[in-house]
């Protein structure tokens, strides 16, 4: 539950500071007997008087000292009980006034807005006037039943002494009281003028004071007890865990209470305690619901955190554990890359493409034994990376939804692959055979058919290196976003909307204190507050604290990029593709395969022996990026333009001979609906059927 970062105490705090309140234990005051039996008490604070000096001399000297000192201090009692008096009627008048004007009303009311806060606040003052008539009265009527006492049981004159002593008595009682009125305001000058009374003579306040008041420990304690009990939330006891530099680590037992109730009201906690917006933190105990540790955050627990070094070409591998951020505890956040989905949420500018992709990115492409590529729906992604890539930067939903189909078909061939190469239950990544990491920014943005080939790679890539890492400003609540939040490793929030916390989090995640809602994202370069901090869940990381992503800046990635290409990276094994019959359409400069394919089968034809190449070949070069083209409008006039006679149903005829499987499709085409056609798919089955005639065979068993 702690941190244990930093020990001791900040340098300039003087420990003979008090806080008026603070209960003070006489076990620890120095010289404390442990015979006696004194209680804690409360600290209070008077301002000292002058000390009496005592000279003894002769007895003529010490009968002048004794009278002048008696005229002295009646002088001086008289004065000091004039003050005290004086003192007391100013404050008297002023808080009357405030009475008689209903001041308190409207500074509740937050000033005078409508008509209808006037006639309230005229109501109040006509009832408090009518109060201060009948308090008047009944003076008057005691004082009348005083003289008549006095004239009937006392025995005294009707005029004269009997009609003064009941108003004296009633005036020495008034100013007896503005003058311990006075002397007790005196004696606490933190009373505001419009109060009535001290904060800590209120039996019913407890007032709270900042964090920055503190200079002990056991003030810090004080502090804390007095903000839960502010906000009605009761503790058995509160103990300092320590001074971690970036703030304390306070330990709390509630009474009466529980950790989802200091949830509820962090923000108020923070006001309480005086310190920055989300710098309270809340970790409750799993093992126990009324215990928790509160962390209050001062300064950036990342302050001190060094630019990160970029990694030497191919000088990592998949199974290492490598270091990408920190946490607020001073430890690193590390972990391997070999078998980690990952999920990223993060708002606009809380550097989730800048900061955690680009981290990830960073390490991925200094691997020898993986590769990468990214894509972005609707954004740039990061195409800082691009020349390390293994394709070049993909755009758009439907190249988006092509690759990722290429994917799935990988990890799905690979089962294969694995099999025939001994691999064992898992794929064992080597520069040969390296695993294939996918990025892929705002997948929300990503058609319905993307996102159900992104959940069948969650569904089998683990067992065969395809990974991907998923990264958007919001979650999603549909098909895939289920998937995600079951399938991922690892699960990280940014500055995010509190909404997204149980989408990605779990049901009562913010109750357990993960409240990346609470996170505030950069505005600018100079504004950057807590942007890349961020909370995780996975294994190995199962607590609500904070961490950090390395922040590696453009030109260093720039360098990195270029050291790294020159280097040479791996690509996607020459199995994988053969066996997902990719082997022609993915081409190590990123470009689809139509046309090497197309040059391949027109090598073949002019070879002899083999029929229908050309045939293929002509349509393949019909596509171009299409993937779709109807059979009368398009692909029989292009087999007509290069000599070659044929219709739907020969066409058919020969493309499954080669691809059994392959059957044609009515699409959108032309502003037309339902036109019948072949997808660019089909024909590429049938070409690598054609050149290798043992998949035609496999495909039609």
């Amino acid at each position: 539950m702690t941190t244990e970062m930093h020990r001791g105490l900040p340098a300039d705090w003087d420990l003979d500071k008090v806080v008026p309140g603070e209960v003070v234990d006489p076990d620890e005051a120095d010289g404390y007997d442990e015979d006696d039996d004194i209680a804690p008490g409360v600290v209070e604070v008077y301002e000292p008087g002058e000390p009496a000096l005592h000279k003894v001399g002769t007895a003529a000297m010490v009968v002048a000292a004794t009278t002048g000192r008696a005229v002295g201090l009646t002088a001086r009692g008289g004065g000091v009980l004039g003050r005290w008096f004086g003192h007391g009627v100013k404050a008297v008048s002023y808080l009357g006034w405030r009475y008689v004007r209903a001041h308190d009303l409207q500074e509740v009311m937050g000033g005078m807005q409508r008509s209808a806060d006037w006639n309230k606040v005229a109501m109040v003052r006509h009832s408090r006037w009518r109060f201060l008539g009948w308090t008047g009265g009944i003076t008057g009527a005691l004082n009348f039943s005083g003289w008549i006492a006095l004239v009937t049981a006392g025995g005294m004159e009707p005029v004269g002494l009997s009609m003064a002593v009941p108003p004296t008595g009633t005036g020495l009682i008034i100013t007896t009281a503005i003058t311990a009125y006075g002397r007790y305001r005196l004696n606490r000058p933190d009373i505001a003028p419009e109060a009535y009374i001290a904060d800590q003579d209120d039996p019913d306040s407890d007032e709270p004071f900042p964090l920055a008041m503190c200079q002990s420990p056991g003030q810090v304690e004080d502090c804390v007890s007095r903000a839960l009990a502010a906000e009605g939330i009761g503790t058995r006891t509160v103990r300092v865990l320590g001074f971690r530099g970036w703030g304390w680590e306070i330990d709390v037992i509630l009474k009466g209470a529980a950790p989802e109730q200091v949830n509820a009201v962090m923000s108020k906690l923070d006001s309480h305690f005086g310190i920055g917006k989300g710098g309270t933190l809340n970790e409750p105990d799993p093992a126990d619901h009324s215990h928790l540790t509160l962390r209050l955050v001062q300064s950036d627990p990342f302050a001190d955190m060094p630019r990160p070094s970029v990694h030497a070409p191919n000088s990592l591998s998949v199974r290492d554990a490598v270091v990408y951020g920190r946490c607020m505890d001073g430890s690193h956040f590390e972990a391997r890359l070999r078998g980690m989905f990952m999920l990223i949420i993060g708002s606009s500018g809380s550097a989730k493409t800048k900061g955690a992709l680009r981290c990830l990115a960073e390490v991925v492409t200094a691997c020898r034994d993986a590769i990468a590529i990214e894509m972005d729906p609707i954004k740039d992604g990061i195409r800082e990376f691009s020349e390390v890539m293994a394709l070049p930067p993909i755009r758009g939903r439907k190249e988006c939804t092509e690759k990722l189909r290429w994917l799935r078909d990988i990890a799905s061939a690979r089962n294969q692959v694995k099999s025939v190469k001994e691999m064992g239950d898992l794929w064992e990544p080597t520069a040969e055979d390296p695993a294939i990491y996918g990025f892929i920014d705002e997948f929300i943005f990503l058609s319905p058919e993307a996102k159900e080939l992104a959940i069948d790679i969650l569904r089998i890539g683990r067992e065969t290196g395809v990974y991907l890492i998923f990264a958007a400003q919001e979650a999603t609540q549909d098909s895939l976003g289920d998937a995600i939040a079951s399938a991922v490793t690892y699960r990280v929030m940014l500055a995010a909307r509190s909404e997204d916390i149980r989408l990605v989090f779990g049901k009562g995640a913010s109750d357990m204190g993960y409240r990346p809602d609470r996170l505030r994202p950069a505005v600018d370069d100079e504004r950057v507050y807590d942007a890349g901090k961020f909370y995780i869940a996975g294994p190995g990381f199962d607590r609500p604290v904070l961490w950090r992503w390395n922040r590696f800046e453009r030109d260093q990635i720039r360098q990195a990029v270029k050291d790294r290409q020159e280097a040479g990276r791996p690509w996607f094994d020459h199995d994988s593709l053969a066996a997902a019959d990719l082997l022609h359409v993915i081409r190590r400069d990123g470009a689809t395969g139509e046309a090497s394919l197309a040059d391949r089968l027109d090598a073949l034809d002019e070879q002899g022996g083999v029929e229908d190449a050309a045939v293929v070949a002509v349509l393949l070069r019909s596509f171009g990026g299409k993937p779709f083209l109807p059979t009368t409008e398009v692909l029989l006039p292009a087999l007509a333009d290069a000599g070659i006679e044929s219709d739907a149903t020969a066409l058919a005829q020969l493309l499954r001979k080669y691809a059994p499987s392959v059957k044609a499709s009515r699409e959108e085409w032309d502003g037309r609906s339902q036109v019948r056609g072949w997808s660019r798919g089909a024909v590429e089955q049938a070409a690598a059927g054609l050149l290798d005639p043992s998949l035609a065979r496999l495909r039609a068993v």
